[in-house]
């Protein structure tokens, strides 16, 4: 018999020993009873500050029937972390744009089912983007094809790398296992937060890349996607170019797993006459503050204890004006990194690595936007949108740095003139900007808001010498591609799929979706199942 217990408690004195205890009692079992278990999940609860508990869920084995019907902790499984992707074949190989989350597990998905994917990514393999980003980070020297969104990995690669959802389905936990698999740390299968850190991606990106071309599929790194043929409301042909070289592949399958990042593509499928739509998404900044005064808010007296990790916070308020402002991408122990992808102009993110031990914590902070706050008539209007606001926070005087602003002078409308107890982490550089001269009015209106209703939840949060960092616009994308019941969108054969086109919104649900693409091409073609 298997199944899933849930809400074992530990106190931060209590050693892991005692779960097996906490099992039997909970399952009313005498110590002459078998089983085995193992951890599948591990939470803080740190309501009460001065009773902090640990909890876990555990996957229990045991060889005998139990009546579990009056238990409300026990929940029944069935096909628990199995994934079947059979063996298919197609006429023609399938194509894939873009190898962030989606585009990786679905190129895992095809390669494991014989298919040999083809997949265009227009940055450089992993190894190599890592040069070109420090190189942006130490000189200011930008490249437009390799940074921190474009890339072997996409944009998670240089992220936080965490894999919490809201999203409820069977395969994720096939995609946790892959990702450990390929070299991420064992505890992203338990930790209710898990994260991988950005210096485990890269392994874990570049060890999927390795299998994926060990069974015959092909990654094609700095090749841009220009064009495609579509005759008869079906795709045709792809044509990309790779350095001077321009090439054409045919194919009955395009999966476009490009990311909110890729405006040029967003252009090139707007006048292919793909049917684009703009949707509503967030602005905003990103504020730093200090780890350890995050750690005192959120376990008192206990931060220190070492069973605890670096704390985080998610926050939100619902403001009169029919505004959200909210925290999203909260990275412990982190920094600020620059997420642009055109030139002479400025984008924040947050990264951590996987200890998450650095002096600051991260979190974007954001107002929520409608259609109606930007829309012009055009479905790229969002896009235009969000570029010109990156432009404006850019200065020719101090090329690729952050405009800055302390929070206490932010609330007072004043420009910042000196750092005080929080330092800016992002690199290049910073310099000091009021929000005001690049943000939307409504924006900064809602954020003066916003800002001190959050603080007044956590009070570290609220520290009027935290550091908000220019600007966050890349939170999601502001177009999306919908589908149909086969996955296609408006032309038969052209799936959308990932964050970038509205299908997903982080790195789990983007794989996710990349298994779901894999499953609509199979459906397609699943009468033909090789021998």
């Amino acid at each position: 018999m298997r199944f899933i217990l849930n809400n074992l408690t530990l106190k931060l004195d209590e050693d892991i020993s005692k779960l097996e205890k906490k099992i039997r009692i909970s399952l009313n079992l005498n110590n002459g009873i078998p089983f085995s278990y193992v951890v599948v999940k591990k939470a803080i609860d740190a309501r009460k500050k001065d009773n902090i508990l640990l909890i876990y869920s555990c996957l229990i084995d045991i060889n005998k029937n139990l009546n579990l019907s009056n238990n409300k902790n026990v929940k029944l499984i069935e096909g628990y972390e199995k994934l079947n992707i059979p063996k298919f074949k197609m006429n023609k190989r399938p194509i894939i744009v873009g190898f962030g989350p989606s585009g990786m597990f679905l190129g895992l998905y095809l390669a494991r089912a014989g298919v040999k994917p083809i997949i265009l990514e227009r940055g450089k393999k992993v190894e190599e983007r890592v040069i070109d980003v420090e190189n942006f980070l130490n000189k200011g020297i930008f490249s437009s094809s390799s940074n921190i969104n474009f890339g072997e990995g996409g944009a998670g690669t240089f992220s936080d790398g965490k894999l919490m959802t809201s999203v409820n389905d069977y395969r994720i936990r096939f995609i946790i296992n892959e990702f450990i698999s390929h070299g991420a740390p064992k505890d992203i299968y338990y930790e209710a937060h898990p994260h991988i850190g950005s210096d485990y991606l890269r392994l874990v990106v570049k060890n999927i890349r390795e299998e994926i071309i060990s069974l015959g599929g092909e990654i094609h790194f700095e090749s841009t996607f220009d064009d495609l043929e579509i005759v008869d409301n079906k795709i045709n042909k792809v044509m990309y170019s790779y350095k001077e070289n321009k090439y054409e592949l045919e194919t009955d399958d395009l999966i476009l797993c490009i990311g909110h990042s890729s405006h040029d593509t967003f252009k090139l499928l707007y006048e292919n006459k793909l049917n684009l739509e703009p949707k509503p998404f967030s602005l905003g900044v990103r504020i730093e503050m200090k780890q350890d005064e995050v750690n005192k808010s959120q376990y008192g007296k206990s931060y220190l204890n070492p069973k605890l990790k670096p704390a985080e916070f998610k926050l939100f308020t619902h403001l009169d004006n029919k505004r959200g402002v909210y925290t999203f991408c909260m990275c412990p122990g982190g920094v600020v990194m620059p997420s642009n992808t055109l030139e002479n102009s400025i984008v924040s993110n947050g990264m951590s690595y996987f200890k998450r031990d650095l002096e600051n914590a991260n979190s974007a902070v954001l107002v929520s936007l409608n259609v109606e706050d930007y829309y012009k008539g055009s479905p790229l209007d969002g896009m235009y949108y969000i570029e010109e606001i990156e432009k404006k926070a850019y200065s020719n005087k101090y090329p690729y740095f952050a405009p800055i602003q302390l929070l206490g002078d932010f609330l007072e409308n004043k420009e910042s003139t000196e750092i005080r107890s929080v330092k800016p982490t992002y690199r290049p550089g910073t310099y000091f900007k009021k929000l005001d001269d690049y943000l939307p009015d409504f924006i900064c209106e809602s954020l003066r808001i916003g800002l001190p209703i959050l603080g007044n939840k956590m009070k570290t949060f609220g520290n009027l010498d935290n550091i908000l960092t220019g600007v966050e616009t890349r939170s999601s994308s502001p177009i999306s591609i919908k589908r149909d019941e086969r996955g296609f969108s408006n032309i038969e054969g052209i799936y959308p799929c990932g964050e970038g086109l509205g299908h997903a919104g982080g790195i789990t649900s983007a794989a996710l979706d990349g298994l779901r693409i894999g499953e609509f091409i199979f459906n397609r073609y699943g009468g033909k199942i090789n021998e």
